[in-house]
């Protein structure tokens, strides 16, 4: 019998706790009776003077380059914003097995992706294509740092230490070493 009372209580309880909400004023789209319309609608149209949040393109590159099952050759990356000089910099140093062709492979990846983080929160930022590094980097300069992590405190001895201006698309190129030609 006093199973039978916990049955129906519970009951009554999830039928009151049902009703109660199907009754609630909805306030997830609030009308503006002034202007008869709703207000806190998406946003869908590129808007103007966006401010990139740059610890967040950060945080979102660290979390695919970092991942040693995508890119096993990766020991970190780092980058930056100097807003001051209009640029991005973007490190990343690389396993001491890495070849300078994968490096390159791994440092166009980079950019691209840098690009396309961007371009999810600036929608006038074009994406990255087979091409084209993408939109951003036809606003900012781009300087790029890959080295070996036993290279780390000696930049001449970098896999790429390259600096590319806004809007040139130029391919990341090995840093020529001491007695190349």
């Amino acid at each position: 019998m006093i199973k039978f009372k916990r049955h129906i209580i519970g009951i009554v309880s999830i039928i009151f706790a049902l009703s109660s909400g199907a009754c609630a004023n909805s306030d997830i789209v609030v009308r503006d009776s002034s202007m008869n319309k709703e207000v806190d609608e998406p946003v869908f149209e590129t808007q103007k003077n966006i401010t990139l949040d740059w610890t967040q393109i950060r945080s979102d590159a660290e979390e695919q380059f970092n991942d040693k099952t995508l890119y096993p050759m990766s020991d970190y990356i780092d980058m930056a914003f100097k807003a001051d000089e209009n640029r991005v910099l973007l490190i990343w140093s690389l396993s001491n097995e890495i070849s300078d062709d994968e490096a390159l492979a791994y440092g166009t990846e980079y950019i691209k992706a840098v690009n396309d983080y961007a371009a999810t929160q600036d929608f006038s930022i074009e994406k990255s294509s087979e091409n084209s590094y993408g939109g951003l980097f036809d606003k900012y300069d781009l300087e790029v740092q890959l080295f070996r992590e036993d290279d780390i405190m000696e930049n001449s001895r970098y896999i790429v230490n390259q600096v590319i201006e806004a809007g040139t698309n130029t391919n990341l190129e090995l840093q020529k070493k001491k007695g190349d030609k």
